[in-house]
């Protein structure tokens, strides 16, 4: 561990989370770093790699205690999250990527994210046992996306993708529209559309074959009375059945739904390709709303460090493999922290969106040494992280 980062990447979370306490700010920094070094979100995981600030059962209580913290509003921190993470987006068209994942039978967490380089950064979500939703399901994305909205840069008009599970149903559709914002939904395959010729018919039948695309403009919902939109039905070679997309954006073709994988990707990530997030055996829905977070800020994190890596052909030479990047930027972001690392390395401790920084500029600046009672004296004391900024 590398105190130097920790302290950095603790003071870029206590200006971004001002909501927070000193101490909860703190914390959720030591949570999401030490997330990093251990590549596992369990408390009991993490402490193992914190070795310095503290006994490890003294890290592995504060931790827990900070999942437990009822002070912490998680949907304060997503807004403030989600406002960090836009001020920093960078591109054309801004993706929200909407989808519910599960933790076996235990959990469900709903999650809106944005779109990243082949990566999905959450921006809010809500954890619920699932047979205790806590709105409909319309009503729960349209709260999560209502988040978001003050942080969207001005200007720019967000697409929201979501699968056919969730994106089947015109109530979904008005919402966003209500936003402002756009739509590319997948729905079912026998969703019925109407043509310019009162042709009605489920839209999996505008193509027979593989290797075809249907644009038109059309009606689809003929329950609710018929919701006007442009329709792409595509057939990739390689798959079994079409996407039959519906959208308001008149600047798509539809190939676009294909960045929707990204959020598959990115639960893996959190999962088993990552922070192990299936054998944490946290369930509570408002602890999990916490680790969530904290795995957020991580993933982010950890997402800079390989487009760092990628982008800058220094960078690589220390943790990539040939001329050709066989890894995602999630997994080139992880072979920054391992063993094998130059053990005098700094890592960029950074959260950056689609920007090209050479790293000699990531270097961070020296830090007084303070002791641990000069710093206790300095901010009033207080329990739990010994080790201040």
């Amino acid at each position: 561990m590398n105190q130097a980062e920790l302290y950095q990447w603790q003071g870029q979370i206590r200006h971004e989370f001002k909501d927070l306490g000193y101490w909860q700010a703190l914390n959720l920094g030591l949570y999401s770093y030490g997330m990093v070094l251990a590549k596992h979100c369990a408390p009991s995981r993490v402490r193992e790699k914190l070795q310095g600030i503290a006994k490890m059962e003294s890290i592995q209580r504060r931790l827990e205690r900070w999942l437990a913290n009822a002070r912490i509003d998680w949907q304060s921190c997503c807004r403030a999250w989600a406002g960090w993470v836009l001020r920093c987006w960078q591109g054309e068209k801004l993706f929200l990527l909407v989808d519910e994942t599960k933790l076996g039978q235990h959990m469900n967490v709903m999650v809106v994210g944005l779109a990243y380089r082949g990566g999905c950064i959450p921006l809010a979500f809500w954890c619920y046992a699932p047979d205790a939703w806590p709105d409909s399901q319309v009503g729960l994305i349209s709260q999560l996306l209502s988040w978001i909205a003050p942080s969207i840069p001005a200007g720019c008009v967000p697409i929201v993708q979501a699968d056919r599970g969730l994106a089947t149903s015109p109530r979904l559709i008005q919402a966003v529209t209500a936003l402002g914002w756009q739509y590319l939904f997948r729905v079912q395959n026998n969703t019925h559309c109407r043509d310019v010729n009162d042709t009605d018919q489920p839209l999996s039948k505008l193509l027979l074959v593989p290797s075809q695309e249907v644009h038109m403009s059309g009606q689809v919902f003929k329950k609710v009375g018929w919701l006007s939109m442009d329709i792409h039905v595509l057939w990739g070679r390689v798959y079994k059945e079409p996407w039959c997309l519906v959208s308001n954006c008149p600047e798509l073709n539809g190939w676009e739904y294909a960045t929707r994988y990204w959020q598959e990707a990115s639960f893996r990530d959190l999962k088993s390709d990552g922070w192990q997030w299936q054998q944490s055996h946290i369930f509570t829905p408002a602890h999990a709303n916490l680790l969530v977070l904290a795995m957020s800020l991580a993933y982010a994190w950890t997402l800079t460090l390989g487009v760092l890596a990628f982008d800058d052909p220094t960078l690589y030479q220390l943790v990539g493999k040939g001329q050709r990047c066989q890894y995602s930027l999630f997994r080139l972001g992880l072979r920054f922290t391992k063993p094998s690392s130059p053990p005098a390395r700094i890592l960029p401790v950074h959260f950056l969106i689609s920007r090209r920084v050479p790293c000699h500029a990531l270097k961070p600046a020296p830090r007084p040494k303070v002791s641990v009672r000069e710093a206790m004296r300095e901010r009033g004391g207080g329990e739990g992280f010994h080790n201040t900024l």
